[in-house]
This record gives structure tokens, C-alpha cells and sequence, in this order.
């Protein structure tokens, strides 16, 4: 019987925290799932947009656990890898932005676009997200610009060495144009996502996903 792993530290007297819960997903919603360990079903926030081929109803799923406490809620964040955790940790923790709008940020961006476009100091594209402003853009780069190296991919070397890159630019540039072709922004944002590699142009990257959207 799958169940979920308990954190030894205690959050509270008689409380500890979770570690990652594993089971099966019996509900999907627009932004949360309800996955079912051990006859308990928990409601857990996750970036679906990101994440859904592995977030399918009727799949057994580790989700990796960020709880946020407060005095009128328990809400469950969850995350399909260690990478997309410790990067929402760090989003959370900059002033201004709360869990609900790191969760917007990685469901529009993903992971290691999301870092890329931190390292790279590229507020339009932060922008983009609902509630971030020019100066909440600033303060995200400020704070995290030197931390978010260390939860880079290896693809992602070539910005820790501080040389030029625009895989970010092209991606935008991509779905901008599938946009101006009259594809709907989360089927252009999708397939993109689904062909992009790191070597690719604007041009490339347009033609692949055409192909994919027009199959």
C-alpha cells in the first residue's frame, strides 16, 4: 500500500512535515489534482500546464511536498521533481510573491526556462505573469539571479560561464508567432515546450511546433 513519506523534523508539537506523498490521481482541476495514498485523498496544488503528461487521471504519482501553513488553511503543493520544488522554495521566498503566483510563474515557464529567464535578467518575460510588476520583476532577479545557478541543467552551463544565450528569446518569439498565425497561447505554448532543444532558432523552433500543431 503506497503512503507518504514523513519528514522527521517537527513543524509544530505533535506535527511534522511531508516529504513527498505517492499514490494515485483520482481528480483533475484547473489547478490542483486530488491524489489518493493510503484511502486518504489530498488536494494538491501543482504547475499542471508543465507537468501534464505525468498528471494524468487513474496514474500512480510522487509528488514531491511543499506545505504552506497558516493560521486558516493547510494547502499542499506538489511538484514532480526535486528541481521544480527547490525553485518554487526559492520563489516563495522573495518578498511579494506568495505561493499562488510562484505556482502562475511555473505553470507558464518551465523549469529550467524559468531559470534561464532569472539568469538572464529578462523582466518582459517575468512580466508576463499575472501580479508581477516591473518592480516585483527587479526584486526577482535581484534576489535570485546568483541562487537559481546552483538548480540550473546542465544545458544551462553556458550561462553560468555569463556567455550570450537567447534560447529563452526564441522560445517567446515562437509562441509569439504561433499566436500572430492564430494558434490559442497554451496550444503554442505546449508545442513549443514538446520540440524545443537548446541549438534551435526562432525559425526552427516555429517550423517544428507547426508541424506538431498542424499533424
Amino acid at each position: 500500500m503506497d503512503w507518504c513519506t514523513i519528514r522527521t523534523n517537527v513543524l509544530f508539537e505533535g506535527e511534522v512535515m511531508i516529504a513527498y506523498l505517492k499514490g494515485e490521481i483520482t481528480e483533475i482541476h484547473d489547478n490542483d489534482i486530488w491524489i489518493e495514498v493510503g484511502q486518504m485523498g489530498y488536494e494538491v496544488f501543482v504547475p499542471y500546464e508543465q507537468n501534464a503528461s505525468a498528471l494524468q487521471r487513474g496514474k500512480n504519482v510522487k509528488l514531491y511536498i511543499y506545505e504552506n501553513i497558516k493560521e486558516d488553511a493547510h494547502d499542499l503543493y506538489g511538484f514532480v521533481t526535486v528541481q521544480q520544488k527547490e525553485l518554487f522554495k526559492k520563489l516563495v521566498g522573495v518578498n511579494g510573491i506568495g505561493p499562488k503566483t510562484a505556482l502562475q510563474m511555473m505553470n507558464l515557464y518551465d523549469v529550467d526556462h524559468l531559470i534561464e529567464i532569472i539568469m538572464m535578467q529578462d523582466h518582459k518575460a517575468l512580466g508576463k505573469v499575472s501580479g508581477i510588476g516591473p518592480k516585483t520583476a527587479q526584486r526577482i532577479i535581484l534576489e535570485l539571479k546568483d541562487v537559481v545557478q546552483k538548480l540550473a541543467m546542465p544545458d544551462l552551463s553556458h550561462l553560468e560561464k555569463g556567455l550570450p544565450a537567447s534560447t529563452g528569446q526564441a522560445k517567446e518569439e515562437a509562441i509569439e508567432a504561433l499566436e500572430a498565425l492564430g494558434f490559442p497561447l497554451t496550444e503554442a505554448r505546449k508545442a513549443v515546450q514538446a520540440i524545443f532543444d537548446y541549438n534551435d532558432t526562432t525559425e526552427v523552433i516555429i517550423k517544428k511546433a507547426l508541424a506538431l500543431l498542424t499533424n
